[in-house]
């Protein structure tokens, strides 16, 4: 029997592994995800059956939405299934006490592109989910993260300090 497991998990996980660039994630990730809205206002959570995470929505989402669903509300799909046909990841220094989607001064927002509503489809969640940044794992996931950029920081650190004694020592010989 396979575990299922959360798919913002996973999705999140990959951007963290990859430094978080959106641009090397495996592109079977990068699919239409169909979510639950578990709120819609102050803030716009989607969830998928584990963990909710907030949706960011660009300018041109914002407008093609009203454009093509005029009789829906954003505020209304509360409770409802939607479908994010087109999204991405970014990476987005926060302060992490004023942002409780987030951890260690860290967060991937998933921006919206474009959203499509399923009305029609009712969906209830076997589970209530959870902040997907106070799940253990990602907390290690982040802070293994946070670890390798520290690395990579020190690492250019080192070197420049080793090229510059090089140098000055060209200079005194």
């Amino acid at each position: 029997m396979s575990k299922v497991q959360s798919a913002f998990k996973q999705l999140y996980t990959e951007m963290f592994n990859k430094e978080g660039d959106f641009s090397k994630v495996n592109k079977d990730y990068k699919k239409p995800l169909k979510c639950f809205v578990k709120e819609a206002f102050p803030h716009f959570m989607v969830s998928d059956g584990f963990f909710f995470v907030p949706c960011y929505f660009t300018k041109e989402c914002i407008s093609d939405f009203k454009k093509n669903f005029s009789n829906v509300n954003l505020v209304d799909l509360a409770e409802k299934v939607v479908v994010l046909t087109s999204w991405s990841l970014e990476m987005k220094k926060v302060n992490s006490s004023e942002v409780f989607t987030s951890y260690a001064n860290l967060e991937a927002r998933l921006i919206v592109h474009t959203l499509k509503p399923n009305l029609g489809e009712k969906l209830a969640p076997l589970r209530y989910p959870t902040n997907l940044y106070r799940d253990d794992e990602m907390k290690t996931v982040i802070q293994h993260f946070r670890h390798e950029c520290i690395q990579v920081c020190l690492n250019s650190i080192a070197i420049f300090i080793k090229q510059s004694l090089y140098f000055l020592i060209f200079l005194v010989y």
